[in-house]
């Protein structure tokens, strides 16, 4: 009787696993809890191997159950914690940097981490550097202008909500710029054609849709995780849920408007940086991954968590591109603790 309702149990896991696993391929207007779904693929995941090892120990078969579902999602697993044989960088790579910076003003001027973000750019060495919530006041202007003044070109795209200003610094002369929305969101992309050697390289600088998570609800995740039974988890955990679904809906949207574009621009070589604020499982990297290769899963090694507050670990920050490029040497650095966000770095050679 105990081994058939174990059993069943393990079944509705494997379930789980599964639904996590794959729900980013569904439109999230069909079944927002599919955007939910995904960020718990390591929980579930790590389940699924406790039940396999029980089932293992107690020489039952159905340890098979859990070890076919692990299998099914085995290209979702290298998609979200990916291995790669480290390789030297080519000379004549392209270093790519996106970071979300944080507004900049995210500590005082006098703060130790205002003044190492403004050291760690200064002595930046990418080719392109993309930034979110790069908005600053004008009384920071001179400090923050003259550590990004080594990048010979720059623009920085405002929108009504200030916070989340786009900014480009780039080594390469920047041709035009192109705004890209979705229909009922506030985010944009900035669509740009940069001139790199012979080349006009399109590089995309997005900043999707972010959860709404307060402080709050910060608190109330932090109380799930650490002491659940001392509070309403059930509630908790819908609430958080509902939040991300909602959100989840705003940045399909976004994206398949991003991805309309970059499809009328035809067969030309692209690379699409940002904070996508989505789990590597969501829609919004499947639906990119039908057209253009995810750097990090290509050139990267390991979880790569690029967002790391509150105890909510995950990799939120991306930079794809066009099969004209291959990526090298993708890496989060997470020795740099000035935002809510890691940096990514990347760097992309140009394919003969």
């Amino acid at each position: 009787m105990f081994s058939n309702i174990f059993l069943a149990i393990n079944i509705l896991f494997v379930l789980a696993l599964l639904v996590s696993a794959w729900g980013g391929m569904v439109n999230p207007g069909f079944c927002g809890w599919f955007v939910s779904a995904t960020l718990f693929f390591p929980i579930l995941l790590l389940v699924n191997v406790l039940f396999a090892v029980v089932w293992l120990v107690v020489l039952s078969r159905r340890w098979l159950w859990s070890v076919l579902a692990i299998v099914a999602c085995w290209g979702n697993l290298r998609n979200y914690c990916p291995v790669n044989i480290t390789e030297p960088i080519p000379k004549g790579s392209v270093k790519v940097l996106s970071y979300n910076v944080y507004g900049y003003s995210g500590f005082p001027t006098d703060s130790i981490k205002y003044g190492m973000m403004l050291d760690y750019l200064k002595n930046s060495d990418a080719d392109i550097f993309c930034a979110q919530e790069a908005y600053y006041s004008p009384g920071r202007s001179r400090e923050i202008e003259k550590a990004l003044s080594h990048w010979a070109y720059r623009d920085t795209l405002v929108f009504e909500n200030a916070v989340n200003a786009l900014m480009l610094c780039s080594n390469y002369p920047i041709l035009e710029r192109r705004v890209v929305r979705a229909p009922s969101v506030c985010h944009a992309c900035a669509v740009y054609k940069l001139k790199i050697k012979s080349d006009t390289v399109v590089v995309v600088n997005c900043h999707f849709v972010s959860n709404g998570i307060n402080g709050e609800d910060k608190q109330t995740y932090h109380d799930i995780i650490t002491s659940p039974e001392e509070i309403d988890t059930k509630e908790g955990l819908l609430r958080l849920c509902r939040k991300v679904n909602a959100a989840g809906v705003k940045r399909a949207e976004q994206v398949d408007s991003l991805v309309a574009c970059l499809e009328e621009l035809g067969d030309v070589p692209i690379i699409v940086c940002g904070d996508f604020n989505d789990s590597p499982l969501s829609y919004v990297n499947h639906r990119l991954s039908r057209i253009l290769n995810d750097a990090y899963v290509k050139s990267g090694n390991g979880p790569g968590i690029s967002y790391h507050v509150a105890g909510m670990f995950f990799r939120l920050d991306n930079v794809f591109c066009s099969h004209h490029w291959r990526s090298f040497g993708a890496k989060v650095d997470s020795q740099q603790e000035m935002s809510d966000h890691y940096p990514l770095e990347v760097f992309l050679r140009r394919v003969e």
